[in-house]
């Protein structure tokens, strides 16, 4: 790594970076799922409408995240997180007002608006911040906010709604715990300006129009788009409408909050091991496809099992889930066509096909499983990861040892 890629900020950067992915799009979220069986009692909701309400933040997301990259790419990263952060503060809080399907529908959708701007410019951070030889290991960590912040928020979520007299307050809190990472990024976050190499290239680059065709030009661009619409579809589904399966089961809302909490602490590992070993092994493919499959298996087989066994399928899928994402954010940020400096457009393209997952694939489980077994909709989204391994087979090997060949940054024939 040259030394304008190891710039001095670029870890307190990242670390407000992981706070932000932590709290905002990890704790704030998914204290959700553990009270929607309150919710459903209070409001008289079933498994379809509950899955639409968590499908609504996807939905928002979807529709914004493009915008959001350009904007980032435009207008720089910390102007567009400060105005998007305190709007998601406020939106969060909103949640706690809702009084039926509707109105909670509404808040989530919004809140997927405001996502829109800040999510896929967390990415965008790591790629501006990071140079090839630590960016693997970057994503990782930042990954490792939000399945952090998810399993803290599964964890605590009911517990939270017992102590503070209700669902409602733990969304105020939430609300406030945003607007903390809002105050944080105003004081603390600072741009980087492109130089050398990056500073030619952003000269030579005449307008958005152009930056957004020379990403989508990239057949890369496009695999990964469709894969991370299943990948990030499937742990939607499953996070938000297992809490209530398992309630359903027979078990307590805390204990299946506990339960479905224990994926996230487990990615942990997969996130931290899977791209440490690839940015040393020069390799990242291999760390995708087969961990997808293995995850494909062990959550369906998860309908069948109960105690011990469940607890221990539940933890693998989340360590060999957890090698997935950082290997795709990273080849995006290493082909020669993208760069840190196409990375907001790329990564609001990749967030607007994944929350377009993140919307479908919850609603139709919850179909599934009000129409026919709640045991069918988990078989159903389990079998979906078979579509994303099969695509990642045909993306470019973008590790250093491809690098050295010349294979990774090989421009697109036009």
């Amino acid at each position: 790594m040259s030394a304008e890629d190891k710039a001095a900020y670029r870890w307190p950067m990242l670390a407000y970076l992981f706070l932000i992915n932590l709290v905002v799009n990890g704790f704030v979220i998914h204290v959700m799922p553990p009270v929607f069986p309150r919710i459903a009692v209070e409001m008289g909701l079933n498994y379809a409408q509950l899955g639409s309400i968590w499908g609504a933040l996807a939905l928002g997301m979807l529709s914004f995240s493009l915008v959001g990259g350009v904007a980032a790419d435009r207008f720089g990263l910390k102007r567009v997180l400060s105005v998007a952060l305190i709007a998601a503060a406020v939106l969060g809080g909103l949640r706690g007002l809702a009084v039926d399907f509707w109105t909670l529908w509404l808040c989530m959708l919004f809140i997927g608006v405001s996502y829109g701007f800040v999510i896929p410019n967390l990415t965008k951070g790591v790629a501006m911040w990071f140079g090839s030889s630590e960016v693997g290991l970057a994503n990782g960590l930042l990954l490792m906010g939000p399945a952090t912040g998810t399993g803290l928020g599964l964890l605590v979520g009911a517990p939270l709604a017992a102590a503070l007299g209700g669902w409602q307050n733990v969304m105020f809190l939430g609300g406030g715990l945003s607007a903390a990472m809002w105050v944080l990024w105003l004081v603390a976050a600072r741009d980087r300006e492109p130089s050398g190499v990056m500073a030619e290239v952003l000269k030579a680059r005449r307008n958005v129009r152009q930056g957004l065709r020379r990403v989508f030009s990239v057949k890369e661009m496009w695999l990964i788009c469709f894969a991370e619409l299943f990948i990030i579809g499937r742990v939607a589904a499953l996070m938000g409408l297992l809490p209530t399966f398992l309630v359903d089961k027979g078990m307590s809302d805390t204990e299946a909050g506990v339960l479905v909490s224990l994926a996230n602490w487990s990615s942990l590992a997969g996130m931290f091991a899977g791209p440490w070993l690839s940015d040393r092994i020069g390799l990242r493919k291999v760390f995708v496809w087969p961990a997808i499959l293995a995850n494909v298996v062990l959550v369906g087989v998860m309908p069948v099992l109960w105690g011990w066994p469940l607890y221990l399928v539940w933890t693998l899928s989340g360590l060999v889930g957890g090698m997935v994402l950082p290997q795709l954010r990273s080849i995006i940020m290493e082909l020669k066509e993208i760069g840190p400096l196409l990375a907001g457009s790329a990564f609001g393209g990749i967030f607007t096909f994944n929350r377009i997952g993140g919307f479908v694939v919850p609603w139709l489980m919850g179909v599934v499983m009000t129409g026919a077994s709640a045991a069918l909709g988990v078989y159903f989204v389990a079998g979906l990861g078979v579509i994303p391994a099969g695509l990642v087979l045909f993306v470019r090997e973008t590790g250093h040892v491809s690098r050295s060949t010349g294979e990774a940054t090989r421009p697109e024939a036009r």
